[in-house]
């Protein structure tokens, strides 16, 4: 069956900048935002802020409140109401009182309230209607009905919601307790295009009639709970919401969020604003967050994240490694220390890079595959031990040269200055045979074939004549590079890794066959199988484990796609795809764009690819892990079959990645919370309490994860033409 290619197409594509008491502003005294085209204004009590290009300049007026309305931005400057126009301050009417809101009618009606009372504008002038309560604080006008004027409503913290009523001119109280409001302290009100009046209180959110018909949060799907402080409604119907747990949007019947730590500097937002070209500015008690779109492509985004992959996340001689960072959310302040997996990451990001080689030609790419491929057979070469791997080197200028466990840490024999980390697990043997294979087959010349083939005949020669293990150079065998049948097959204590290290050994066999030739290791392949049914092991080689452990899910991801491809017996295909879409079956929930692709790209089945795009089109632009905040949210469901393991319940569906922690595929995605201690209660302890939960805490904005968790299924998608742009 010959699979459809999917066009995503241009998506909307978000991302933002905090603007900060470093750009002069005093935030916590920003009484309103508003836009003018996407000029942003920022008003507070002794002047105002216009905020353009990432700078923000000073305008010396007393401004006390903004108000973006059917294209003008009006000011509140004293007693006199203003127009903002091109950065100019013009004043066009004076009050006995300061300004407190203005609306335009649905037949373009004009009316505002003072602190005192409500006026309506009649050709030039502004006409006294009616006073108001004390502390009223917003005001929603449907049309100018001269009669009865029911139409025209006030908020305020006090009285609650009111409507204009009678040939006297009065306010009728809409009381909670005889109608459907949820709360007599409103903070915003707005009227749709068909006259709904949108009310948001302490208690949420409520949408009513004009009459006696109310909807409330409960009645519209997802709606958080909770104080709704601000809203604005654009010309074309989209909503946005400010809420003590971030921004609520609804577009095309679609609410969506943007929370704490990816999006905001603080859940509580107090006020939005949003431009004509649909750029959010939302105020919070730590900053305001300028959230923006554009539209592009996934290879237009693949271009971004290929850029990123070596400015940001390149160490020495072309090591892959996660950035952490000196300042929040600064890419720039970051810098690359060595980890425990140095080879494992660079061989992952170095087959993304072959794979862009093989769909463009592009001679950066194959240019970025050779560096990161010489780094990895440095790996090799540099413990002097043939066939055995370093986990990572480092330098006399780094750090953290000299520190930590010496005796896994090793001086180079011929270079002083260079230390190596041993103790290297079979995670890393995971990432060296994938990229190997993938540079042999798509990148390579006849040169470096050989090159590639002498040092995996090297490694697999040393697991081969020492037991199926990596020995190091103190001659005992490392925790974690075991792929022994006894051990594997008849020891309690790896029954967990029974199934992921028989599928290992299986794959970089027929790895070392494929790029040597070498007949041996087909040999090796089928006694492990005919003799220690290691075929059978990876029937079914994930253990079901509540979702809570995904070191194994990404090995193994990565270690079948070889297995299958090199493996010429379609009687032994079978069987190890039985273990695939048994593996994939219970990730399918994740949504995760890499495991979908290798499952489309290995088998005949169907993929989820729609899911696979939709995951890469979310992902952030920064891959900066920001703390997540989701318990709030009324579409998530929780998981508590942890519990039973002693781990605290999860989610059952993770979240749209741009709201989720962002992971590697070895971390865990169905994490709720994590870094927003301050605003939840997370038992960091507990959640944490293993280190096989990777991604479980932590997430503070001080740390960015690599980019190949974009590109390389972004890029094995397109060569086997899962996707198409």
């Amino acid at each position: 069956m010959k699979k459809p290619t999917l066009y995503l197409g241009k998506f909307k594509q978000y991302d933002k900048v905090f603007i900060t008491a470093e750009n002069g502003i005093d935030i916590k005294n920003v009484t309103s935002v508003a836009f003018e085209g996407e000029t942003l204004y920022i008003a507070q009590p002794d002047c105002l802020f216009e905020y353009t290009d990432g700078k923000a300049k000073k305008i010396n007026t007393k401004v006390t409140k903004l108000f973006s309305r059917n294209g003008t931005l009006f000011a509140s400057v004293g007693n006199f109401l203003a127009e903002i126009k091109n950065g100019k301050v013009k004043k066009i009417a004076e009050f006995d009182s300061p300004v407190t809101d203005v609306s335009y009618g649905l037949d373009n009606s004009l009316w505002l309230i003072t602190q005192t009372a409500l006026y309506l504008k009649n050709e030039s002038e502004f006409t006294r209607i009616v006073g108001i309560p004390e502390n009223t604080t917003c005001l929603a006008a449907k049309d100018n009905v001269s009669s009865y004027a029911e139409t025209v409503y006030i908020g305020c913290p006090e009285e609650g919601l009111m409507s204009m009523k009678g040939k006297r001119r009065h306010w009728a109280e809409l009381i909670p307790s005889i109608t459907g409001a949820l709360s007599k302290k409103v903070n915003c009100i707005s009227l749709d295009g068909l006259g709904h009046l949108w009310v948001g209180s302490d208690e949420g959110l409520n949408i009513y009639d004009g009459r006696n018909y109310w909807f409330n949060g409960n009645d519209v799907y997802s709606v958080p709970d909770g104080a709704f402080n601000d809203m604005c409604f654009t010309a074309d119907g989209k909503k946005y919401f400010a809420t003590n747990t971030g921004v609520v949007t609804l577009i095309e019947g679609k609410i969506s969020y943007f929370s704490y730590g990816t999006w905001l500097m603080h859940p509580t937002v107090t006020k939005i604003a949003v431009s004509a070209n649909g750029t959010i500015a939302a105020v919070t008690p730590r900053g305001i967050s300028l959230i923006s779109h554009t539209y592009m492509t996934l290879e237009e985004k693949a271009a971004h994240y290929d850029e990123m992959a070596d400015k940001y996340f390149c160490r020495n001689e072309g090591y892959q490694v996660s950035r952490s960072l000196k300042k929040y959310g600064d890419l720039e302040s970051g810098w690359l220390p060595n980890s425990d997996n140095d080879g494992l990451f660079t061989g992952v990001y170095v087959a993304s890079q072959c794979f862009r080689y093989a769909v463009t030609g592009d001679e950066q790419a194959k240019q970025f595959a050779k560096k990161g491929l010489e780094a990895m057979i440095k790996l090799t070469e540099v413990t002097g031990k043939p066939g055995f791997t370093a986990r990572a080197t480092r330098y006399s200028h780094e750090p953290e040269f000299g520190t930590e466990n010496r005796e896994e840490w090793h001086i180079c024999e011929d270079n002083p200055d260079c230390e190596w980390l041993g103790e290297t697990s079979s995670d890393e043997m995971t990432g060296h045979y994938f990229a190997y294979g993938l540079y042999y087959d798509l990148v390579a010349n006849n040169e470096e074939k050989e090159k590639i083939a002498k040092v995996v005949k090297a490694i697999t020669d040393h697991i081969i004549d020492n037991n199926f293990h990596l020995t190091d150079v103190d001659g005992i065998p490392t925790t974690w590079a075991n792929w022994e049948p006894d051990l594997l097959n008849n020891d309690d204590r790896w029954y967990y890794e029974r199934g992921t290290n028989s599928l290992e050994i299986l794959s970089f066999l027929k790895t070392a066959y494929h790029v040597t030739g070498d007949e041996k290791y087909n040999k090796v392949f089928d006694m492990l199988i005919s003799k220690h049914h290691y075929a059978m092991n990876c029937m079914q080689y994930k253990c079901e484990d509540g979702h809570v452990a995904h070191i194994d899910d990404q090995l193994d991801f990565v270690n079948i796609y070889p297995l299958i491809m090199y493996t010429d017996n379609e009687a032994q295909k079978e069987i190890f795809k039985i273990g695939l879409t048994h593996h994939w079956a219970y990730e399918r929930t994740e949504r995760s764009p890499y495991f979908n692709i290798v499952y489309g790209a290995l088998t005949n089945n169907f993929c989820d690819i729609e899911n696979a795009a939709k995951s890469l089109a979310e992902m952030n632009m920064d891959t900066i892990r920001w703390p997540i905040f989701n318990s709030y949210r009324k579409d998530i469901v929780w998981d508590t079959e942890q519990e039973e393991m002693g781990i605290p319940a999860q989610l059952k569906y993770p979240v749209e990645y741009s709201a989720r922690v962002l992971v590697h595929y070895d971390g865990n995605p169905f994490v709720c919370d994590s870094g927003a201690e301050e605003f939840v209660d997370i038992n960091s302890k507990i959640v944490n309490r293993t280190s096989t939960l990777p991604g479980t805490a932590g997430a503070n904005g001080m740390r960015a994860m690599m980019p190949y968790i974009y590109l390389l299924p972004y890029w094995m998608g397109r060569y086997y033409n899962l996707l198409g742009d």
